[in-house]
């Protein structure tokens, strides 16, 4: 248990905040790296575009990268959505953790 050596109530709440803001980091950093994953893959969509014109690349081509694209923003969706579930399930480990030890202080008294 992350929260059993605290055996005041302020130190408790305390490491709970902590370990709740560290947790809310890194829901951002997840949110951050969404955003510029999907905005490179905007980018680099719209430089082949800009090349397909000049070069005059064929039709399958274009369905070539907008289908690789898409594969690549599943897959990063998919392992940020990941993260961000066992962020979440942590959430909520540490939560009934906090309670436990919190009933545990209080029957201490």
């Amino acid at each position: 248990m992350i929260f059993e050596d605290y055996k005041k109530m302020d130190d408790l709440e305390n490491a709970y905040e902590i370990e709740l803001k560290r947790i809310d980091r890194e829901m951002q950093n997840l949110n951050e790296l969404k955003y510029h994953l999907r905005r490179e893959n905007e980018q680099s969509y719209d430089a082949f575009l800009y090349l397909k014109n000049k070069m005059n690349y064929s039709e399958e081509s274009n369905a070539k990268v907008r289908r690789l694209v898409e594969e690549f923003d599943y897959e990063a969706n998919s392992y940020i959505r990941q993260k961000e579930l066992k962020l979440e399930d942590y959430k909520e480990e540490i939560r009934r953790e906090y309670i436990q030890q919190s009933e545990k202080i209080r029957e201490a008294k």
